[in-house]
């Protein structure tokens, strides 16, 4: 049974391990295969999240903490950052639950929504979030905030047509 509870600062030097084998899955995703090897949230940005974003971990009793979610608050939206469930722990429906648990945490602070980006036609990605009912946007929808976040992306290497924003009425 899987326990979602807010991450603590304990937490934060055993999540970018975590991300790194939720990643693992990207060596079946052909051009994409180098994000298994990138560059993962740092144990400071966890740290900084936790102080002051949404951070919720996945506990597995016996097991610890096997996956995260990760974001912040805009003044429209609960913003996710990172969704990672280890990759033993993939296809269990932690995923499905920590989103749950950040909708709880937009709709405690009176946020109509939770948004994020991520990658287009990757079946973890985009489609699995849009099973979830996240809706991608159009380009002529995005908010200022989330264009200039792809935009950053972009400039950090992401390849800017496979990428999408992606809100969910809470």
């Amino acid at each position: 049974m899987i326990h979602i509870r807010p991450s603590v600062h304990d937490d934060a030097a055993a999540l970018p391990e975590l991300e790194r084998s939720a990643a693992v899955i990207f060596r079946n995703w052909p051009g994409l295969e180098w994000i298994a090897d990138d560059d993962v949230q740092s144990v400071h940005q966890h740290h900084a999240l936790i102080a002051t974003g949404v951070a919720l971990v996945a506990e597995l009793p016996g097991r610890g903490v096997v996956g995260f979610l990760n974001g912040e608050f805009a003044a429209d939206a609960v913003h996710l950052w990172q969704v990672a469930v280890h990759y033993d722990y993939q296809r269990r429906g932690i995923g499905r639950q920590l989103i749950d648990a950040a909708k709880l945490c937009a709709s405690q602070r009176r946020l109509p929504a939770l948004t994020l980006t991520t990658f287009r036609q990757v079946p973890w990605n985009e489609p699995y979030y849009q099973r979830l009912g996240f809706k991608t946007l159009a380009d002529d929808a995005l908010t200022p905030r989330l264009a200039t976040i792809l935009e950053v992306e972009a400039r950090a290497g992401l390849p800017a047509r496979n990428r999408c924003a992606m809100v969910l009425s809470v």
